[in-house]
């Protein structure tokens, strides 16, 4: 049966976790502004993030942080993929070939799609924040409100990527000149930074590096 209350308990703990900017939600962003293929993108996160947080809503999330080693793995390799990217952001706002809608974002479509595919699916806090700890919090709620926690869920993720997707392109005027683009990668790559070290602060302090 629905319950309403859980649903609106999981639509806001959801709310917190996704609209961080972090690598998944930056490169959405930075299409968005380009309208760059957008909705296969937009689409590609919604499904990913409905699998996963199915997943841990299903109880997947404990079954994996109980894998010795686990935790470590995810949270170091994440960390330096995510440090990599923000290097990426930092060397793309020297690159004056890339601070325009035509250069400043991937026009080609696979390429599109393998990008988003690997920011999202490489990301250690979608994996964290999806499959352990919203799984974990479902439990909560037990078996009966599982149903209406996973909805909840779902529905801020296909709320906030399609905010993403809509309004993102309302910002193109903005980044007509080079200098935009380039505080954009600055502080995404600034977002990145962030990213990784809170990361190791939260889970790889705790996490011994993997052999």
């Amino acid at each position: 049966m629905f319950n309403f209350s859980v649903f609106l308990s999981a639509l806001g703990i959801s709310f917190s976790q996704i609209v961080g900017i972090g690598p998944q939600n930056a490169y959405v962003l930075r299409q968005g502004i380009g309208r760059s293929h957008v909705l296969p993108i937009v689409a590609i996160c919604i499904v990913v993030d409905v699998l996963l947080i199915a997943a841990g809503v299903l109880g997947v999330g404990k079954v994996v942080a109980g894998i010795p080693g686990f935790v470590s793995v995810v949270t170091w390799a994440g960390a330096a993929f995510i440090l990599w990217l923000g290097f990426k952001s930092f060397r793309s706002a020297l690159n004056a070939g890339g601070m325009t809608l035509d250069g400043g974002v991937e026009r080609d479509r696979k390429s599109a799609i393998r990008t988003i595919l690997v920011v999202t699916l490489l990301n250690p806090y979608v994996w964290l924040d999806t499959v352990v700890l919203i799984g974990s919090v479902s439990s909560v709620y037990g078996e009966h409100g599982a149903p209406s926690f996973l909805i909840g869920s779902l529905s801020a993720s296909v709320l906030w990527f399609g905010a993403i997707g809509l309004f993102a392109g309302k910002l193109a005027p903005l980044f007509t000149k080079p200098s935009s683009w380039r505080v954009l990668d600055c502080v995404i790559g600034f977002v990145m930074l962030f990213t990784a070290s809170m990361l190791i602060y939260n889970y790889g302090l705790s996490a011994p590096l993997p052999l």
